[in-house]
């Protein structure tokens, strides 16, 4: 029996609208393109293309495991990131697009500040999860040294796996943030847990679930790490170092008044595409 792809997409879509998922068209076209192996522009060229039905049954579970609320990228096992691709699971934070505004910013500044090749430029990235700040660095950035911290030895077992497949040169370290540093940098970037602890069980299924508590939970109010950020990253810095942080989107005068009161100056902040605070840059002069 002959089955059409656009009719297994179309019936995926609609379970997983049914299941209340709501990029459902977006998520069955994704797994059609993992799975089936098909791009989504050739269903107009070729509209009678059909599948086999092997595939058509693993397509089939991969949307009833989606319709459960699990993240379409535990189910591919992948995450494009800065046009890169990096492995996920359940140890690391899937990477997100606003993320990605952050590296920009760091490389334009590397770019800006560092223009010559042959001079090294440090960098750290703390709290580096499956690593794609750093890696994404270090590929953007031909001068850039990075390292990479974690306190999640699970996490920078995918974060060395990542550096691995994108061909990447970052080195990672275990520690609870600057605990095991002993270098100074030109940079240090962070996207640090900062969602306050109460409101964990108000997030989104597929982040409350499956995300690991380690890289949301910022404490009490959302501003632990930046507290300990702010305080030490002094010690870390080079002279004319910058610091450039992701936040939450409540987070634009709480953690630029932490910053400040630890002697920062020329703080910046940033909105993201949807017009929230979203990174803030900080320096010491």
């Amino acid at each position: 029996m002959e089955v059409l792809v656009k009719d297994v997409v179309s019936e995926g879509a609609e379970q997983l609208k049914q299941a209340g998922i709501a990029d459902y068209q977006t998520d069955s076209w994704l797994l059609a393109e993992e799975i089936l192996g098909v791009r989504r522009q050739d269903i107009w060229l070729i509209p009678n293309q059909s599948v086999d039905i092997t595939l058509v049954q693993k397509y089939e579970e991969a949307v009833k495991r989606r319709a459960t609320h699990v993240p379409l990228q535990h189910i591919t096992g992948h995450q494009p990131f800065m046009d890169f691709d990096f492995m996920v699971n359940r140890d690391v934070l899937i990477p997100r697009s606003e993320t990605e505004l952050l590296v920009e910013q760091v490389v334009s500044y590397i770019q800006s500040n560092f223009p010559d090749k042959n001079k090294t430029v440090k960098v750290l990235d703390m709290c580096t999860g499956s690593g794609c700040i750093a890696i994404s660095v270090d590929k953007m950035c031909d001068n850039a040294k990075v390292r990479a911290v974690d306190i999640s030895e699970k996490a920078l077992q995918v974060a060395r796996e990542n550096n691995i497949k994108n061909q990447a040169n970052v080195t990672f370290i275990q520690s609870d943030l600057f605990e095991n540093v002993t270098d100074k940098f030109d940079v240090i970037v962070s996207n640090p847990p900062y969602i306050p602890t109460e409101a964990l069980q108000t997030l989104m299924e597929e982040v409350r679930d499956y995300d690991p508590p380690l890289a949301l939970d910022g404490s009490e109010d959302g501003l632990k790490f930046y507290r300990i950020i702010s305080e030490k990253a002094e010690e870390f810095l080079n002279h004319h170092g910058r610091l450039f942080l992701e936040i939450g989107h409540d987070q634009g005068k709480s953690v630029p008044e932490l910053l400040r009161e630890n002697g920062f100056s020329k703080i910046q902040v940033l909105k993201d595409l949807s017009g929230n605070d979203r990174m803030v840059i900080a320096g010491k002069e």
